[in-house]
């Protein structure tokens, strides 16, 4: 359960929104289609996303996971990442992941109820000085912590996610994540395999 819930997690990573409402989000969100090529894929371990339908900026990614299939909708970006996950599904609230132009420092927020979920760009690299054996080379990141509050629901479950570490590239998508669970175990998950962006970075 733990897994399939950050997988999920993943997905809205990789996918973003184009809908310009702010609602609780404190940013933005981005407009130009990134990554929107059907058969672009990314993978960790047995588990994989690909993009199957692409219609302009909005895609359809297709999660394989367990022997099951699993569809979800939204649209890819160049100014940054934005999910639907902790809106149930709602495309007027997009919650941002990042923007690729902001400093480090600069902190998202999505409420939930009385509860609010914070993600904090807490560094930005200059250097491609992160290694990806998915892709065989050094490339540049940005990391971005978010906080989860105790007991929050999230589509009818309680999660038990405490923090994630996400080390995010404007060419590659979701390259690393480290997930931090309530109970005090830890989940690492990297990109094995990809071909997005590749002879790029």
């Amino acid at each position: 359960m733990k897994k399939f819930f950050i997988l999920m997690l993943l997905i809205a990573a990789i996918i973003g929104t184009s809908c310009k409402k702010k609602s609780d989000d404190t940013s933005t969100a981005p407009t130009v289609s990134l990554l929107a090529t059907v058969g672009t894929t990314w993978s960790s371990g047995t588990n994989s996303l690909t993009v199957s339908q692409v219609s302009g900026s909005d895609v359809i990614v297709t999660c394989t996971y367990g022997g099951n299939s699993i569809a979800v909708s939204g649209s890819m970006t160049t100014a940054g990442f934005a999910d639907y996950f902790y809106s149930s599904g709602d495309k007027t609230k997009p919650y941002t992941l990042v923007n690729f132009s902001d400093p480090v420092g600069t902190q998202y927020k999505f409420n939930i109820g009385s509860s609010q979920v914070v993600r904090t760009l807490l560094s930005s690299s200059t250097t491609d000085d992160f290694y990806v054996s998915a892709l065989g080379m050094y490339i540049k990141t940005m990391d971005v912590k978010e906080d989860v509050p105790q007991g929050l629901t999230v589509n009818g479950k309680v999660t038990k996610t405490k923090t994630i570490y996400w080390y995010l590239n404007h060419k590659f998508g979701v390259v690393y994540a480290r997930v931090i669970y309530t109970d005090g175990t830890e989940t690492d998950i990297p990109l094995t395999s990809t071909n997005a962006g590749a002879g790029s970075k």
